[in-house]
């Protein structure tokens, strides 16, 4: 059982103590974040999870649906406090995504976003101290965004049943049913649902 993390010597006990400990103070830091944002948000539904360091602005303007879970150190922010955003049922946000709903941003249900992607939903022009623009952003439902993609804030939508591949930048709207990829993303194949 602890072969993972014990090579069965005396002089691996302690790799395996510390991995003990630092297990359960994460899974204490993991409860404690839940029942934060729990409290917090505008609209929660049921079997809502996160881990710890998630960070969220305006956590008023938030609405999340059932069997939610948001993964470690994700920044869910906006630069407009008027800004809404709209979690769908069965959704996965994993380990450090960035969602920025300044925009406002809408995501579907059974959408997974995998770990280090970042969706943006608005922009400055060319001045960065200007005041931001908004870009409504619209992801459907039962959408896959691979690992270290970027969605830009010129992308208003992101079509019904697509996947956008691992480490793609997507600057124009995805149709659905598709895979996307590269940068710029561009259409790799079309999927029959």
């Amino acid at each position: 059982m602890f072969d993972k993390f014990w090579n069965k010597k005396l002089s691996g006990l302690m790799s395996l103590v510390f991995c003990v400990l630092r297990a359960g103070s994460n899974k204490i830091l993991d409860k404690i974040f839940e029942l934060i944002w729990n409290y917090n948000l505008n609209k929660v539904g049921s079997n809502f999870r996160c881990q710890k360091g998630l960070y969220i602005s305006f956590p008023k303007n938030i609405d999340i649906g059932d069997n939610v879970n948001i993964g470690r150190d994700v920044l869910i922010f906006t630069e407009i406090s008027d800004s809404k955003l709209i979690i769908g049922s069965d959704c996965s946000i994993n380990a450090r995504v960035q969602l920025d709903y300044s925009g406002d941003l809408s995501i579907g249900e059974n959408v997974f976003v995998s770990e280090d992607s970042v969706i943006l939903s608005h922009d400055h022009g060319y001045d960065p101290r200007s005041k931001p623009k908004k870009s409504r952003k619209k992801i459907d439902d039962n959408v896959w965004i691979g690992q270290n993609s970027m969605i830009l804030p010129q992308v208003k939508i992101i079509g019904k049943n697509s996947i956008i591949a691992a480490g793609s930048v997507v600057t124009k709207n995805v149709i659905p049913n598709v895979i996307v990829g590269g940068n710029p993303a561009k259409i790799l194949k079309e999927l029959n649902h």
